[in-house]
């Protein structure tokens, strides 16, 4: 019988192991992976049953093709733009209609942008774009055609494609990271797994809005025209891009080229604030959600914050702010994260606590980093992936889409870093926003999850900390009794110590102030100028507590510390004094006269009426004040004496002269 049991236990173990090992091998189909120095998937890829036939129509049909239309998203999703490159220039127009005969259509007209962009097969003369406005309803299917030049003899129409609007109350987004066509050496091999990856994702997702994409959507860096436009005909490649608008960051391989702020026809960009050659920042409105792309190319933070500050004052009333750029400021990838993006951290980290920033999505460093929700340098660790009225910021780096260049981690996992991959397979992400719920989960290139699904819920209005914080360090202790200030400094201590919050970073100011000078403390890439490494410690304030002090609260700590200096706040105890001399009112340092052997008696009117008041003579000798405030003159004095009447934490001065 024991023999018997002791086979049954066995084989339960045996059952469950299976059970757990099946379990693990879906579930951490992802983690981390050594790279030496970087790795593609091009060869792997080249060895696929389909690929020889689909390069051949590839290199047939599209490999110099960089004509493609691209739709982007309009200032709100009754808007659309769409963008493509003709070999001549005319009037480029759109034709839309929500009937597919277009037998009730109408057309928009829009402006060729003169350019001189080659890629070794084609010349292109004209960018042109076309933006719509207040046109489109939501979950509709429309009709469009578009031509180069509607006035032309005999107007050539493109073939009807369709693009469908979908609800703005529940709506999802796909989001890809650093396709980097080129990046391989092997543009046909990076386009494949590009396209294979869009097809999944728009499988996972059929109805999503748009499509995200964090930057360095090409590889080529310098201003070539041919390459870059050879690597945008592979970018450009899928058919989902006609049918799905497009919103894209500026990386750090588009910045010094022109040709990206021709492709893509952003909204809201006509400030230029952000500027480089390749572009500038913008921002859009979906549902309940304010879209701001950076271009964090660009250092000149007062900029970006004109950029946010507009933005927010258009639509101030959305739920979720989400910001997208390309660098990694709080990603955990071995290449940037503690070198360029951790210098770019000084700069836009602040502007993501000062805007009260839900989400933000970058790339640069290849691999998928999800960060604790960071506050000041503070991670804050909710100890779940579903997050309930969270404070701070979570920052997301998403991996390549494409495969054509991936990295390795860094060696040490930041402190900031709640969960992290590098696992050598094409990744996308679903964003979905639903009401007060926002979802994301992402995917390997197969549709297999990639990462842990995360949630935020948001049932009342986000409160910063930081802005409590502020508005206690403004409250002066004059104005306050000692016991009431004394609790708030208490308070704001206690704050401090757990939260370490940041001093004013001068290194940061010094970046700002010198970005694009001769002594700027960077190079255009973002190095510490003379190098390729991070800025020294002792730079800046932020940078060395997010690498030196790893600072990380629980929500309860933070909340406790937080709620006990709104308490001390709402306790302050306002104090007033006012003095006179009969019925006229006594300034601050005011001078009275006093015959000698006179005395005058002070009127003080005081709240809170149960604290004293208390007086002093700087030359008893001279002239003596009692506790009731009355003066009297003992002796004559060429210079005034000064008498001290102090209440609370208030000070008065009064000189009397003698006479």
């Amino acid at each position: 019988m024991k023999i018997k049991n002791y086979k049954i236990i066995t084989a339960l173990i045996l059952c469950c192991a299976l059970i757990l090992c099946n379990t693990a091998s879906y579930s951490f189909a992802y983690g981390e992976v050594g790279i030496e120095n970087e790795f593609s998937t091009a060869e792997e890829t080249a060895k696929l049953t389909n690929f020889e036939t689909w390069q051949k129509s590839w290199q047939e049909n599209d490999a110099h093709d960089t004509g493609k239309i691209v739709l982007t998203p309009g200032s709100t999703p009754t808007d659309l733009n769409f963008s493509w490159y003709s070999e001549t220039a005319g009037t480029p127009a759109v034709m839309i209609s929500s009937d597919p005969s277009f037998s009730q259509s109408k057309i928009f007209y829009g402006t060729a942008l003169p350019i001189q962009r080659s890629n070794a097969t084609k010349f292109y003369t004209a960018a042109n774009q076309v933006s719509i406005t207040s046109y489109f309803k939501e979950n509709t299917t429309y009709y469009y055609r578009y031509t180069d030049d509607f006035y032309s003899t005999t107007v050539d129409w493109s073939n009807t494609v369709t693009y469908a609007t979908r609800a703005t109350t529940n709506f999802s987004a796909i989001l890809v990271g650093d396709t980097q066509i080129g990046a391989s050496g092997n543009i046909a091999t990076d386009t494949y797994r590009w396209n294979q990856t869009l097809n999944q994702a728009i499988a996972t997702a059929p109805k999503a809005a748009f499509l995200l994409s964090v930057g360095d959507q090409i590889n080529y860096k310098t201003n070539d025209g041919s390459q870059r436009e050879c690597e945008y005909a592979g970018f450009l490649y899928p058919a989902i891009l006609r049918n799905l608008p497009i919103a894209s960051a500026i990386g750090n391989h588009e910045t010094k080229g022109s040709d990206y702020k021709y492709h893509f026809n952003n909204p809201n960009n006509e400030d230029n604030y952000g500027n480089t050659p390749s572009g500038c920042d913008y921002y859009f409105n979906y549902g309940d959600a304010l879209f701001i792309v950076l271009n964090s190319n660009n250092r000149n933070v007062p900029e970006h914050r004109k950029l946010m500050n507009k933005a927010i004052k258009e639509f101030p009333n959305t739920n979720w702010r989400i910001v997208m750029f390309h660098h990694d400021i709080y990603g955990s990838g071995a290449t940037h994260s503690n070198r360029t993006s951790a210098n770019m951290r000084i700069l836009f980290a602040p502007l993501m606590d000062e805007f009260n920033v839900d989400l933000v999505f970058n790339g640069h460093d290849h691999c998928f980093t999800k960060s604790y929700s960071m506050l000041d340098g503070t991670a804050i660790d909710y100890k779940s992936n579903q997050l309930v009225n969270p404070v701070g910021t979570t920052y997301f780096t998403l991996g390549t889409s494409t495969g054509s260049k991936m990295y390795g981690l860094a060696t040490e996992k930041q402190h900031y870093v709640a969960e992290r991959s590098n696992n050598t397979l094409p990744t996308y992400s679903i964003l979905q926003i639903q009401g007060d719920t926002l979802t994301l989960k992402t995917y390997d290139d197969t549709g297999k999850p990639y990462a842990d699904d995360f949630s935020i819920q948001k049932t009342e209005e986000k409160e910063n900390p930081l802005s409590v914080i502020a508005t206690a360090k403004t409250k002066k202790k004059v104005n306050f009794t000692k016991a009431s200030m004394k609790k708030l400094k208490n308070a704001l201590e206690t704050f401090e110590t757990i939260f370490q919050p940041t001093a004013t970073d001068t290194g940061a100011e010094k970046v700002i102030q010198y970005y694009g000078k001769p002594n700027d403390p960077l190079t255009y890439y973002g190095y510490a100028a003379g190098t390729t490494e991070a800025l020294p410690n002792g730079f800046s304030t932020l940078l060395d507590k997010t690498r030196l002090s790893s600072v990380k609260n629980t929500p309860e700590q933070l909340n406790t510390a937080t709620t006990n200096v709104k308490i001390a706040l709402s306790g302050l105890k306002k104090t007033t004094l006012t003095v006179k001399k009969g019925s006229k009112k006594l300034k601050n340092k005011s001078t009275i006269k006093i015959k000698k052997g006179k005395k005058v008696k002070l009127k003080i009117k005081k709240t809170p009426k149960k604290y004293k008041v208390t007086y002093s003579s700087a030359k008893k000798k001279y002239v003596t004040v009692n506790k009731k405030g009355v003066i009297r003159v003992l002796r004559k004095r060429k210079k005034p004496v000064k008498l001290t009447i102090r209440f609370q934490n208030r000070t008065f001065y009064l000189y009397v002269r003698t006479a």
